[in-house]
């Protein structure tokens, strides 16, 4: 058996008595098939990014549940065909992302006698992926270089209305 992860929005067309009975309706499926429901979490009534069926509202439910991967392709076979089902995505949670979480830095450990070497260790620690500010950026450059900013592009000008912008520059 495999764990995933079941994210149901379902027709605001039942009202709050519907959505419960819908759920329940699918946790049933999945431990009619031997799969067992290891967490469910209702989020209630949200309004949709865009609307489905003339629907801008729905009920969604986050369930998370493991079951032999054969019977993943009935449940979605149940979910595709069920009318009160707005949207479902069924994911396997082995193949989520694990979201990945800085680890602080520890002056102690970095920390130099005279402390001078500190924030450079500190720095150096940082996340690597992590940009320099522009003030930062523009701070390392030579101060007679001026460079362009960046959503700046070269426009060419036309040659017949050259003359009139400078004519229009001197006045």
């Amino acid at each position: 058996m495999r764990d995933y992860e079941l994210v149901l929005v379902v027709s605001p067309e039942g009202g709050e008595e519907g959505f419960p009975a819908t759920v329940e309706r699918v946790h049933n499926f999945i431990t009619g098939r031997g799969g067992a429901i290891n967490n469910v979490d209702a989020w209630g009534r949200r309004r949709l990014a865009y609307q489905i069926n003339r629907y801008s509202e729905g009920y969604y439910n986050i369930t998370h549940f493991a079951i032999d991967p054969q019977e993943v392709r009935v449940l979605e076979g149940s979910l595709d065909l069920a009318d009160d089902i707005l949207r479902h995505l069924i994911v396997r949670l082995d193949e989520l992302p694990v979201p990945v979480e800085a680890a602080p830095v520890q002056a102690e450990a970095t920390a130099a006698p005279d402390g001078a070497a500190a924030p450079l260790q500190a720095e150096a620690t940082a996340a690597p992926d992590e940009a320099a500010p522009p003030a930062q950026a523009e701070a390392t450059a030579a101060p007679d270089e001026a460079a362009p900013p960046a959503h700046a592009e070269a426009v060419p000008v036309p040659a017949d209305t050259a003359p009139a912008q400078a004519e229009a520059a001197q006045e």
